[in-house]
């Protein structure tokens, strides 16, 4: 996943590839949502042995409260005989949280979703995943699920934001190379105004970077304007959001654009950039654990999660559905499928987990700031 992959970046570039084009054909045809056929009806027996264990827990990656709550209370109206234990962390703790507590025997989570998806890949790769073939699969492309084990359930666009007091639209770039350029040519006006992931701390933000130079290595002198401006890293696209709200910084990149258009709502000086040269997609992975206590609880949260009613849900704030019979959020239907890069489920993504991978491209990252910053 890091800058030099040799053959498995060549690999997962052309499987992204063909994902785009599958999008294309997608994302075409999806001008309204289709007829309700799915009404949801998970099997009797799950159902009778969710009564039963009576309780679910969830470890999430999503740092979105008002999407998860919306999503847990119409669950819970639908099933209240199940109380949910709900926690929300980082994705690195997540992971080791989650694989600690298995390994000692303690009780964890029966349920993860996260957007740290080369983390969930690793879980689902180390025998962590319950297989489940769910009711909802007739829906679903055949990328948003890996062997019946772990399953995209939204898809959202990573985009660029800023705050209109501070940047006008005639002055935003459009592009990752018109984003150079303007910083570049104004440093000293940008210096501390653009917000970045850190790489280093925030697992989503080592994805997408390391995706970024994945598509075009060209994205490693962006990086280093970044180093020149002194860009504020951050760990998550929610503390990027507030940081731009407050003015504290004006730009902000490679943000989860779900989040930034949830905020937009109450803030519409918060504008969100759709890059016009390349979009990554990425999709929250989620899966119910082996050695889950509730494994069936968790069955039905999946089921209902890619339900039309989770879906719409999920959609009301912004993030995606992966299902092939529902159309998108209207504002990322601005999105150029031809240009879309996505990041597809599966063991591709086990490349970036690499430690000399990772140690090389943060060695690169690092270099770009200590020259210029």
């Amino acid at each position: 996943m890091g800058a030099e992959t040799g053959g498995a970046g060549k690999w997962g570039t052309v499987i992204s590839r063909i994902f785009a084009i599958a999008a294309l054909f997608w994302v075409a045809g999806l001008h309204a949502d289709g007829p309700a056929r799915d009404q949801f009806r998970p099997q009797r027996t799950v159902v009778e042995a969710a009564r039963r264990e009576g309780h679910l827990v969830i470890y999430g990656v999503v740092h979105a409260d008002a999407a998860v709550k919306d999503l847990l209370d119409a669950f819970h109206r639908r099933y209240p005989f199940i109380q949910i234990t709900n926690s929300d962390d980082d994705g690195a703790r997540t992971y080791q949280r989650f694989r600690r507590e298995v390994a000692s025997g303690k009780p964890s989570a029966d349920f993860i979703w996260s957007s740290a998806m080369d983390l969930q890949e690793k879980l689902i790769n180390d025998g962590f995943a319950l297989p489940y073939a769910l009711p909802q699969m007739p829906y679903l492309p055949g990328w948003a699920h890996w062997q019946d084990l772990g399953y995209g359930v939204t898809l959202e666009p990573i985009a660029f934001v800023y705050n209109s007091h501070f940047v006008s639209p005639a002055q935003m770039p459009r592009t990752h190379a018109g984003l150079q350029a303007m910083l570049k040519k104004d440093v000293h006006r940008f210096h501390g105004r653009v917000a970045v992931y850190n790489p280093e701390k925030s697992e989503v933000g080592m994805l997408l970077l390391s995706q970024d130079v994945r598509v075009t290595r060209d994205n490693w002198e962006l990086f280093d304007v970044f180093g020149a401006v002194e860009a504020r890293l951050y760990s998550t696209s929610r503390d990027m959001l507030l940081s731009i709200i407050r003015g504290d910084q004006w730009i902000g990149y490679d943000v989860i654009a779900s989040y930034a258009e949830d905020m937009h709502k109450v803030h519409p000086e918060l504008v969100v950039v759709y890059p016009s040269d390349y979009a990554l997609l990425l999709s929250r992975v989620a899966f119910v654990t082996a050695a889950a206590r509730h494994p069936n609880a968790a069955k039905l949260f999946l089921d209902f999660m890619l339900s039309r009613e989770g879906q719409s849900l999920l959609k009301d704030h912004g993030m995606g559905p992966v299902r092939n019979d529902m159309a998108l959020p209207p504002a990322q239907s601005k999105l150029d499928p031809v240009r879309t890069q996505a990041i597809r489920i599966g063991p591709g993504l086990l490349s970036g987990l690499d430690s000399l991978v990772r140690a090389q491209f943060l060695r690169r990252w690092q270099k770009g700031r200590d020259q210029n910053g």
